[in-house]
């Protein structure tokens, strides 16, 4: 949208959604992971082989070609999807062994932060572990969708918020830590309202359609 958000440090209305034509990209290349891991038998070296050429091909496209928007393309974080099959397929020995496995993974995060780059190999690898094991963990998230699903909310309209306060400069004219917080609230506010307004009115009418096509 040309004219939207100009003067911000990113012009985009919502720099967010680049992200669902790689969930998409996962959705389409799952079937091959599993039948090359059902195939050859050995999912640990399938996923191993994967996660090296994702690894080579961000590293290559992001500091050898200087391509960064390449470089998030797939197969680039193809990397955190295999982390995902293979905690799942080795989730009885990840909680066993959790909090060894957890040290490390923080321990490379904050090497990897603290040199200002998520370049560490192990990078994907040590966050998938971190958002896994903490998922699992702690029981605040055991409820979290107790009264609804809002994180599809979260994920649609957190950005043109953040995008909409800093167009107006409120970051800069109030407090920023007082703006985060009005930016999270309100984002959360949003969240709730389409769950509860659109998107449950939604899937109801699709559960009541399918039930009744079955019937």
């Amino acid at each position: 949208m040309p004219g939207i958000f100009d003067d911000n440090l990113l012009c985009a209305v919502n720099g967010a959604l680049w992200t669902l034509k790689i969930e998409e990209g996962f959705y389409i290349i799952l079937p091959f992971v599993f039948y090359l891991i059902t195939k050859f038998k050995k999912p640990f070296l399938v996923l191993l082989l994967l996660y090296i050429v994702s690894v080579l091909y961000f590293y290559g496209m992001k500091f050898y070609f200087n391509k960064p928007l390449f470089a998030k393309q797939l197969p680039g974080y193809l990397s955190y999807f295999v982390v995902g099959i293979f905690l799942f397929l080795n989730f009885s020995n990840l909680l066993k062994h959790k909090l060894k496995i957890a040290i490390i993974s923080i321990s490379i995060l904050l090497v990897s932060n603290y040199f200002s780059s998520n370049s560490n190999i192990f990078y994907p690898a040590a966050l998938g572990s971190v958002v896994i094991i903490a998922a699992y963990s702690l029981p605040f998230f055991n409820n979290f969708g107790k009264y609804g699903d809002f994180t599809y909310g979260l994920y649609i309209f957190h950005f043109p918020i953040i995008q909409l306060f800093r167009h107006y400069n409120l970051f800069e004219k109030h407090d920023p830590y007082f703006i985060g917080v009005v930016v999270v609230l309100l984002s959360f506010l949003l969240a709730i309202f389409s769950w509860f307004v659109i998107e449950k009115r939604f899937l109801d009418r699709y559960k009541t359609i399918n039930n009744a096509s079955k019937n």
